[in-house]
């Protein structure tokens, strides 16, 4: 590696200066970029990477007047048809947001992977002067340092060193001379410095404090510090929490400044930092105007709102595995067209077995229950259905050899079945506490008996002789267990 100048004559002579600038300067520094900018291979990136290495490193020159924040983000492209666009990131909307005085840009490692060079290569230089356009749209008299990419040692994830030297690099050298920008160049520099980079491609820790001395170097000879135009007024974040919003909902409105002495939502004054509760009736623009000594910043939100349709029904659970004379509860899910959750509307379901065979009780808009009767393995089908709108789920079915753990022959018997008066219930175990159910073949609760302290073989008598004739279901509910055995009353 060429040997870096070193810089501690220049910041000496620069003390005097540099103290009395500390005093009034409050620069903001963003670098956008992608996983060489993050940081990923290290241990700790947001005290490791460059980014911040060079935040510490320009306090130590220029005193608390500089902040560094790291928007980097791995695997990105400045192709707008990359694979994976910076543009449609959430790191670049929060450096809009923030509206940074200098801007680092440096991307292009990801771009010259096959899937985008090679299709879209001859966008990149249109793509770059068209994000430099975007960040001048939020703050024109943005500061910009454009970076030439390090050298890609080893060909990985598609990377092709070929492509930055002959490709990246005079791209880059085409936009600055169209936009006014500085240039810091990490290819040339690094070039014998392989021991540097983790894989190839990304830094080491060490690699990282020569990229950040490399960019204080650079900062101190083009005098961004002071090139940056400071004190401006923005609004740094104007957000809803929910858009669009389900109409009868609420959202929460949040927004934050800088520089600004007043804020004025839709006309209202309030905080230069705060947040509102709003429920609107119909889709909505918020505008809010922020007032400062230099200069104002306008922004606008639109709230959506939508009205929620039924679009999809789903079973829960979807498919289970059971066996013989095991009990399935099954609720159901409604979804509106964004896939949200629809927790307060009800619809009046149909139920119906369209494949198997089993029994349902105890029906209703949210849930079932679904005895398993075949003896055999085999598989049904449950279906819950309104108007077009279908759900489904499967029960496969065990075989009754395979049976093992809690069952209902170890826990309790009733007899006789066909019932005419009285039906018993012989409980083999003991427990604290149970309950017996007794439901028609339509869901409709019967009978029902809580009781307490039950001793092992102890009988309990259910007197049925009032009961209609018919089938009924008798479920037994055992702590978290609960078992159906189907019945007749004669």
């Amino acid at each position: 590696m060429k040997k870096l100048m070193s810089i501690g004559f220049t910041i000496a002579l620069l003390g005097i200066a540099l103290s009395t600038f500390a005093q009034g300067y409050h620069v903001r520094i963003g670098t956008i970029g992608n996983s060489i900018t993050h940081g990923v291979v290290l241990s700790d990136p947001a005290t490791q990477a460059f980014p911040a290495l060079l935040n510490n490193l320009l306090k130590d020159v220029y005193g608390d007047t500089c902040i560094v924040t790291n928007y980097g983000l791995t695997s990105t492209t400045m192709l707008k048809n990359g694979d994976i666009p910076y543009w449609e990131c959430q790191q670049f909307r929060d450096y809009l947001s923030n509206v940074p005085e200098i801007c680092f840009i440096m991307l292009g490692t990801n771009d010259t992977k096959p899937q985008n060079w090679d299709v879209h290569g001859d966008e990149y230089i249109g793509d770059y002067l068209s994000m430099i356009d975007t960040i001048k749209q939020r703050n024109p008299s943005t500061v910009f340092l454009l970076a030439y990419p390090p050298p890609a040692f080893y060909t990985q994830w598609g990377i092709r060193d070929s492509v930055i030297i002959n490709g990246v690099i005079p791209a880059i050298d085409s936009v600055l001379k169209i936009v006014d920008a500085e240039l810091i160049d990490f290819y040339h520099p690094l070039l014998d410095s392989g021991h540097l980079f983790n894989d190839g491609i990304h830094p080491f820790e060490q690699g990282n404090v020569v990229m950040a001395d490399m960019l204080l170097e650079r900062f101190i000879e083009t005098d961004l510090i002071h090139k940056a135009d400071t004190g401006n007024t923005f609004i740094t974040q104007f957000e809803t929490s929910l858009s669009p919003l389900r109409l009868g909902d609420s959202a929460v409105l949040s927004w934050t400044s800088i520089n600004a002495d007043s804020l004025l939502l839709d006309g209202i004054k309030v905080d230069q930092e705060g947040s509102l509760t709003i429920a609107p009736e119909e889709s909505t623009t918020y505008k809010m105007i922020a007032y400062g000594q230099k200069g104002n910043d306008t922004l606008s939100l639109v709230q959506e709102i939508y009205v929620p349709e039924l679009a999809k029904l789903t079973l829960n659970p979807y498919k289970v595995t059971r066996y013989a004379g095991d009990t399935v509860f099954f609720q159901t899910y409604y979804w509106d067209q964004l896939n949200r959750k629809i927790t307060d509307t009800h619809y009046t379901v149909s139920w119906e077995i369209t494949r198997g065979s089993g029994t349902t009780f105890n029906p209703s808009d949210t849930s079932i229950f679904f005895i398993v009767e075949s003896m055999d393995a085999d598989t049904s089908t449950l279906q819950a259905s309104y108007e077009d709108i279908i759900g489904t789920a499967e029960i496969i079915t065990r075989k009754t050899d395979a049976v093992t753990g809690l069952s209902q022959e170890a826990l309790f018997k009733v007899f006789p079945n066909p019932a005419d008066q009285v039906l018993q219930i012989q409980f083999l175990a003991p427990a604290s506490k149970l309950e017996v159910e007794l439901f028609d073949i339509h869901g409709k609760l019967v009978m029902k008996n809580s009781l307490t302290n039950v001793l092992s073989h102890q009988e309990v008598s259910l007197d049925v002789d009032n009961i209609l004739r018919g089938t009924y279901l008798l479920k037994v509910s055992i702590g978290e267990n609960f078992f159906v055995e189907k019945l007749s009353i004669r």
